[in-house]
């Protein structure tokens, strides 16, 4: 009976998503109330009203986290969808070459992981999308491939996922970083051969070589950048150097007549300039990380400290500083007018403060059970239940998180903390156990359910929205299996 109880703030989500069909917002809300009420009334969980807004408190310390970040990302979305510059880079790959192929393997391996990197929110795939429809793709196909696109999820919003689960495990962010990307070198493949598939057959079209440098240059990047360089850059550069590897591949085959400039150019803007919040983006964060001088000095003014909480978050060294200089540089080197900030500062506020509650809940909620002992019964429970045999069930639990909730941010708020503590009550590797939670939770974000109504509208195709979601599930579930074969195959070497 205590298990069950332990158990109902999730199950609450479950019934309030599936059941009642109701937003990740309400069912966030909802299952916040259930836990109040469990940790007020309840004995064997009880706490005071100080412990539990205490716990609330601190879910909303580390949201800020990811909230600062994901904010000033969405709002450089929106100033540069304002300025014209996503229609012009969307035009640019689109002209680049007339070949199937190749255009979805620019969108997909380019284009749209450099918009999630950056933005997050599946902005990527909404960018995507309407470039498929426009290049005369079906529209189930357009958004299949725009979901493939998705793929870097763990790197979205400059990875604030990853860095919420670094957070709450004390991982090392390079570490759960560099961890998700060896995981996810294989789901790249098995996503690259799945978009050949579907828009070239079997093997005939499929240009392989292209194919086989894009998808080394963007699995090689995207690990050496998380080891060597940043786990919150990763994602960008990676999708940078794949985007140039396969346009340059493109002019020296000369697949079709190269259009230089060509309709990519409609505002008269140079490329450069077009890409330029990008590159300023990129080159700031890049000197924060590499410069010692300027790392201390970043790290050490400008910092949030609350001793209460044990927090602290360095305004400055976050990449939300450079995303906010970022906008600045979009605002002044577009010429942008009060009239299109305005606009794009009021679509950001009406995207990020359901995003921003609905964390704050999810996290609030993970610290009250923790700090109750729900979180180590359940994690006892499973443990005696399934013994060495749960490091296969953590990618599923990672995965259903991430499915429910549709934000890496958010499955990790849920799902880390319990988890980590399973897999220390057993004695297997709790890292492993964290960073295989990482990469299914960013993976199965894709196949969420509100991804794909949306996905259904943008794609013209509201009443084949079941078959969206279920066609996404099994392309999703596929990725899923292969993180449960990897852990597999590693604790089998490891013991």
């Amino acid at each position: 009976m205590q298990t069950l109880l332990a158990l109902l703030p999730l199950l609450s989500i479950f019934v309030c998503l599936f059941v009642w069909k109701q937003t990740a917002l309400r069912a966030s809300v909802a299952s916040y109330g259930v836990i109040v009420c469990l940790v007020y009334f309840y004995a064997p969980f009880a706490l005071p009203a100080s412990t539990i807004l205490h716990m609330t408190a601190k879910g909303a310390l580390i949201c800020l986290i990811v909230g600062y970040v994901l904010f000033f990302g969405m709002f450089l979305f929106h100033l540069m969808n304002e300025a014209g510059a996503i229609a012009s880079i969307a035009s640019f790959i689109s002209h680049a070459t007339s070949n199937r192929v190749a255009q979805t393997l620019l969108l997909c391996f380019g284009l749209c992981p450099l918009i999630e990197s950056v933005s997050g929110f599946g902005i990527g795939f909404m960018v995507v999308a309407p470039i498929f429809l426009a290049l005369g793709f079906p529209p189930m196909q357009a958004a299949l491939l725009s979901f493939i696109g998705l793929l870097a999820s763990a790197w979205g919003a400059l990875a604030t996922g990853t860095i919420i689960g670094s957070e709450l495990t004390g991982l090392s962010l390079a570490n759960i970083g560099s961890g998700t990307a060896f995981l996810s070198m294989p789901i790249f493949v098995y996503f690259m051969m799945v978009a050949l598939y579907m828009v070239a057959g079997k093997v005939r079209g499929v240009l392989w070589r292209q194919a086989l440098v894009m998808l080394s240059s963007f699995s090689g990047s995207i690990v050496l950048f998380s080891l060597y360089v940043s786990v919150e850059l990763a994602g960008v550069l990676a999708s940078i150097v794949t985007t140039a590897c396969g346009l340059l591949l493109l002019k020296e085959k000369n697949v079709v007549p190269y259009a230089e400039h060509a309709a990519a150019l409609q505002t008269g803007e140079s490329m450069l300039k077009v890409f330029s919040p990008y590159l300023f983006l990129t080159i700031c964060i890049l000197l924060s990380r590499v410069i010692p001088t300027m790392q201390q000095f970043l790290q050490s003014h400008g910092v949030l400290k609350v001793e209460r909480y044990s927090y602290k978050l360095a305004f400055l060294y976050s990449p939300g500083f450079w995303l906010f200089c970022t906008c600045m540089f979009t605002i002044i080197v577009f010429r942008l007018s009060f009239h299109s900030v305005k606009q794009s500062l009021r679509h950001t506020c009406k995207q990020w403060l359901p995003f921003a509650l609905t964390t704050t809940m999810f996290i609030s909620l993970s610290e009250i059970m923790a700090i109750s002992g729900m979180h180590a019964l359940l994690a006892q429970t499973a443990g005696d239940a399934l013994d060495v045999s749960f490091i296969f069930i953590a990618p599923l639990v990672g995965a259903i998180g991430g499915f429910l909730t549709g934000s890496n941010a958010g499955s990790n708020a849920m799902f880390m903390k319990l988890q980590v503590q399973t897999a220390q009550h057993i004695g297997v590797s709790w890292q492993s156990v964290a960073i295989s939670q990482n990469t299914a939770s960013s993976i199965s974000t894709i196949a969420c359910p509100a991804r794909s109504t949306l996905g259904a509208h943008i794609c013209a195709i509201p009443h084949r929205e079941n078959e969206l979601l279920r066609k996404t599930v099994i392309l999703i579930s596929g990725a899923v299996l292969l993180v449960v074969i990897e852990i597999g195959i590693w604790y089998m070497m490891s013991g």
